[in-house]
Formats: C-alpha cells, structure tokens, sequence
C-alpha cells in the first residue's frame, strides 16, 4: 500500500468517490447519512478540490494498486490565531481493508505533512463508540472531551463526538 498526497481530487475521482459512498454506506460518522447518492458524493469532492487549490486543505490517498483503499484530510487553520493549527478530517478506510495498517499510514503521512508545515497541534473528533479513537489513541491522541448529541446518525438517533488533540514536536 503507498500513501500519497494529491494536489487535485481529479488525480482519482471516481475512486475517491466510491470510497465516500461505501464508506458512509457502512456506517462512517463523516458529515453525510446513508445512502450517500453518486451526486452528493461528486458534489463534495469538488468543494474539497477548492479548498485544496486555496491551500487550505491536504489530502492524502491509500492506493492498494491502483485502487483507491483510503483517505484523510488535514484542513489547516487559516486564522490569525490558529496558524500553529490544524485538524484531521474525514479518515476513511474501505471495510474490507481495515485493520491492516491503512487508517494509521494515512494518519502518518498527514501528522509528517503537518510538522513541515509549521503546524505544532492536531486536533480530530470521532463519534463515541467508534473504533477509530483506539486508533487515534495508539498514535498518541489525547482524549480532551465529549459533546453529547452532536451528529444525528442513520437511525436518527443522536451521537456524541469525542474531541482529541495531539501536539507535534
């Protein structure tokens, strides 16, 4: 598996996509609910393809060939205040290809890219109860807190967020 980052969505747009629907399909808490339609997955990428040409954005890609395994965003603070900054988004590994390393290369590649970029703090939620806070964990996240009801999920239910940081050296 490599990891790498791209300046543009279009480098793999329909792998990028696929991987969006599959993964809210199967129950990933990343902003959208099930079932994710081809046009709001397309839609989304492209506003992520903006924020990437306005260098606010950084996103990195898992290729298992050339197929597209995984993903996750670093979004840099663009505040005066908040320079030193940054926060990891949307982290998303095919089902079938969790639990062989790709969530914490991915995690790898974007804290490398953050302490390039001057950037000394990361800070990440997840909702409660998934399995993705024993990975930010294991890579030295702090835990920092819980929101309750912060994100309605597929059943309609409401779903705390847990908040980690982590600061870079």
């Amino acid at each position: 598996m490599d990891v790498l980052e791209i300046v543009t969505t279009t480098d793999d747009e329909q792998g990028l996509i696929e991987l969006l629907i599959e993964c809210v399909n199967d129950g990933a808490s990343i902003g959208f609910l099930p079932p994710l339609k081809k046009v709001e997955a397309i839609s989304y990428w492209h506003s992520i393809e903006a924020e990437l040409a306005r260098g606010e954005r950084r996103l990195f890609i898992a290729l298992d060939g050339d197929k597209v395994v995984g993903v996750v965003q670093l979004a840099l603070c663009q505040k005066a205040n908040g320079i030193h900054r940054a926060e990891i988004e949307k982290l998303m590994v095919l089902p079938q290809q969790r639990g062989k390393g790709c969530g914490r290369a991915l995690m790898a590649a974007a804290e490398k890219a953050a302490v390039k970029l001057g950037r000394s703090l990361l800070v990440l939620d997840t909702r409660k109860g998934d399995v993705a806070s024993k990975l930010y964990s294991a890579m030295g996240f702090q835990f920092a807190g819980e929101i309750p009801a912060f994100a309605i999920s597929a059943n309609g239910e409401l779903d705390a967020t847990l908040l980690f940081y982590k600061q870079l050296h």
